[in-house]
């Protein structure tokens, strides 16, 4: 009697209670990142706000005008390449050039790896993978197990009814947690032996384990990739003090200037060609 009541664990009872605790710990250490991943983005999604409503209109103008910087360069090459060309066609043959090498851009950048077109500060994905995988193997497992239809009494088929309710509805709403619940209930619900039932929870274990682990180097991942952006230095450097965001709006107007002074250079050279080459046209008609 008293060896039954002090059983020593087996060794694989004992693995089991080693690895509850490891599946603990990672699981708060998940929630932890979790935390802390999302106080990042609302920060940084905040601060990348105040950016752009300080220098947002002034970077709009800059890329304006080197839209149009180029174009007139490109009309001053096809100028000189072509001692034929009429300003008129030169700037016929810029603009739809230029519209269709914009409408490619576009295209890639729109369906580029990040989807919403924002090189400086990555997109965070909707869902993970791993949970969505794992969500459905355990539906199908359940679904496979104790559907309804496989009930032998009224009574075997009305429970599986109302525990299959209760997976749909866990799968619909892509509650992992709650289908891994019903998974665990049901094993201990089970006629297995203790010593099958361990090994299963053990298997399980081990398998929630590894899920957590990508979980966990995704999270990680992603907050590395959001703490190695522009945006992210700007806010910290702000965020102590420095003038960060003034001195950026400075240097990004005076780059406005620049661009301005450039524009102007290239649209009085531009001009100078097309007049001239306007007199040689009118004479070389004149002599004809």
């Amino acid at each position: 009697m008293t060896s039954e009541l002090f059983r020593s664990p087996t060794p694989d009872e004992i693995e089991l209670a080693r690895l509850q605790v490891e599946l603990d710990y990672r699981r708060n250490e998940l929630e932890r990142l979790e935390g802390e991943r999302d106080v990042l983005e609302v920060g940084l999604t905040r601060f990348a706000a105040e950016v752009k409503a300080r220098i947002g209109d002034v970077k709009d103008e800059i890329r304006r005008i080197r839209h149009e910087l180029e174009t007139v360069r490109q009309r001053i090459a096809k100028l000189r390449a072509d001692p034929l060309a009429t300003p008129a066609d030169v700037e016929r043959d810029v603009e739809e050039e230029m519209a269709q090498a914009d409408e490619e851009m576009n295209g890639e950048f729109i369906h580029g790896p990040n989807g919403a077109g924002n090189r400086n500060l990555p997109t965070r994905p909707m869902s993970s993978i791993e949970t969505e995988a794992e969500v459905l193997r355990l539906y199908r497992e359940l679904a496979k197990r104790h559907h309804p239809d496989l009930a032998r009494s009224p009574e075997e088929r009305e429970r599986r009814a109302e525990l299959m309710l209760r997976v749909n509805v866990a799968y619909r709403d892509r509650d992992l947690a709650t289908l891994q619940s019903i998974y665990l209930e049901v094993q201990l619900d089970s006629p297995l032996s203790p010593e099958e039932l361990c090994r299963q929870r053990l298997s399980w274990t081990r398998h929630e384990i590894a899920r957590l682990d990508r979980e966990i180097r995704a999270v990680a991942m992603r907050m590395d990739a959001l703490t190695n952006t522009d945006t992210y230095t700007l806010w910290q450097a702000q965020e102590r003090g420095e003038t960060a965001l003034d001195d950026l709006e400075q240097r990004t107007r005076e780059r406005l200037g620049r661009e301005r002074e450039r524009l102007d250079e290239a649209t009085a050279q531009y001009d100078r060609l097309a007049v001239r080459r306007q007199v040689m046209q009118r004479r070389a008609a004149s002599r004809a």
